[in-house]
């Protein structure tokens, strides 16, 4: 039987000398995985059970530093934490977008969610506007693969019929449609509603019995399950068992709920026998809003500084990923689409993705797999991050002098002011190296002016006034 290493974008040959024996052991397991899917010889039975599932956790608004191995002390995540241990934790991992919409339309798409025209802003519970039919979602991929799909929790991504998720490849559907602070907030079983008002005290633990019998149901076919959570959105619920039991108010119970659900979630593909050959990820939409840790990063979510778009993520597998393993590789949401589409051995249907594969992460945790990426907010490029650092030319203030969002904005500017930051530096973004290095200055400029030249022609609205480029 031959085995093909084409998952990696390069020969076996070229891969052993760069690795670890630790590494060789992730690889050796990955193979192991892909046996099934490699081998022409086998049933179309056997291959179909065989393939890896995949499950993607998405809690709402949750900060970087509110899991236990991202340093939270007052949160208790212990399970979370175990997955963590058994998988690979990114320590450098972000966002698409600092908001909802947009976040999740490139978590979904792979893509920048300018492609799709949903940067501006978020979906409301009274727009018009949804994901196209032209973009390909993580569902319709693994539908191609004959994988069975259900999203649970919230969309986000369209209102109206044409753009609801049974319409994106999700073939079930159990949740809401927005954020939980916008109005007419509905519970839907698939397009039905059944819920108005949403007892929301409930919502992440019958969230969790539905994951649990999509699971039970569909332990003899690969499926993905998308557990798009509500919490920690604002307003905050929790449910009896957790209301008043952590030490970070009702926020922290909220996330301390979402971690019995991963432990529920986990325990339910252990006892089928599924874990093993189960790709978990667990991961936020964007940083904290009123409350969350961003575990010191500065700002939140919707603004251009480190704790907007930095976000965590884990990665479990325990027949392909190697335990145990943290990564500094710069990472996006942008990269579950490719990495999806690797895992099942598919071609997306995008002829342009911004994400990339992070199967070369998971075999060696020192690769590379970006060399920019940007910090959109709305349709405006703000920032650049390169490995090493990270260029903002825009930033959002509102106090004493009043509201700006240019630099030169500033009384007393008027001159262009880019912030010049140590990606790697124990200080953050506290202070500006650009006077320093103005060749590296440069090289981020340049790498912001081509990618705005690429993004520009395809907003939706026109260049804001207040926001000159």
């Amino acid at each position: 039987m031959i085995i093909s290493v084409s998952y990696w974008g390069s020969s076996t040959a070229s891969l052993l000398p760069n690795i670890r024996w630790q590494q060789v052991f992730a690889l050796t397991g990955l193979l192991v995985a892909m046996l099934y899917l490699a081998s022409p010889s086998d049933a179309d039975s056997r291959r179909k059970h065989h393939k890896p599932n995949i499950v993607v956790i998405l809690a709402d608004d949750l900060g970087f530093g509110d899991i236990g191995v991202y340093g939270a002390t007052r949160i208790k995540t212990p399970n979370i934490d175990e997955l963590a241990a058994n998988g690979m934790r990114f320590a450098e991992a972000y966002a698409s977008a600092n908001v909802c919409s947009p976040s999740r339309a490139g978590l979904l798409t792979g893509r920048y969610a300018i492609r799709s025209g949903l940067a501006w802003k978020v979906v409301t519970a009274k727009s018009t506007n949804g994901l196209p039919d032209s973009e390909e979602t993580i569902a319709e991929l693994v539908q191609r693969a004959d994988y069975r799909t259900m999203l649970i929790g919230k969309w986000h991504l369209g209102n109206q019929p044409q753009h609801f998720p049974l319409r994106h490849g999700f073939e079930q559907f159990y949740g809401v449609l927005h954020s939980n602070d916008m109005p007419d907030f509905v519970l839907y079983n698939n397009k039905s509603e059944i819920e108005k008002p949403v007892i929301q005290s409930t919502l992440t633990k019958r969230y969790t019995e539905k994951a649990i019998d999509f699971i039970s149901a569909n332990a003899e076919a690969p499926f993905l399950l998308f557990m798009s959570h509500t919490f920690p959105h604002i307003p905050l619920f929790a449910s009896e068992d957790f209301h008043g039991k952590s030490d970070a108010g009702l926020y922290g119970d909220t996330v301390e709920e979402l971690d019995w659900s991963v432990g529920q979630i986990v325990d339910a593909l252990d006892s089928s026998g599924l874990l093993e050959n189960t790709f978990i990820v667990f991961t936020s939409d964007n940083g904290p809003f009123f409350e969350g840790s961003t575990a010191g990063l500065r700002g939140g979510k919707g603004n251009s500084w480190e704790g907007g778009y930095r976000v965590p993520f884990v990665a479990s597998w325990p027949a392909a990923i190697h335990s145990g393993q943290v990564t500094d590789s710069v990472v996006s949401n942008l990269d579950l689409l490719p990495t999806i589409a690797k895992i099942v051995n598919l071609k997306p249907a995008a002829k342009t993705l911004d994400g990339a594969s992070l199967l070369p992460v998971f075999q060696n945790t020192s690769a590379a797999v970006h060399e920019y990426i940007y910090y959109f907010n709305n349709e405006n490029i703000v920032g650049v991050r390169s490995p090493d650092w990270k260029l903002v030319t825009h930033a959002y203030y509102t106090g004493s002098l009043g509201a700006f969002e240019k630099f030169d904005q500033l009384p007393g500017f008027d001159t262009d002011y880019p912030l010049l930051f140590d990606a790697n530096g124990i200080d953050g973004e506290a202070y500006s190296y650009a006077d320093r290095h103005p060749i590296i200055v440069k090289e981020l400029q340049d790498a912001l002016e081509n990618a705005r030249n690429t993004f520009y022609p395809l907003r939706k609205r026109p260049s804001e006034t207040t926001y000159p480029e």
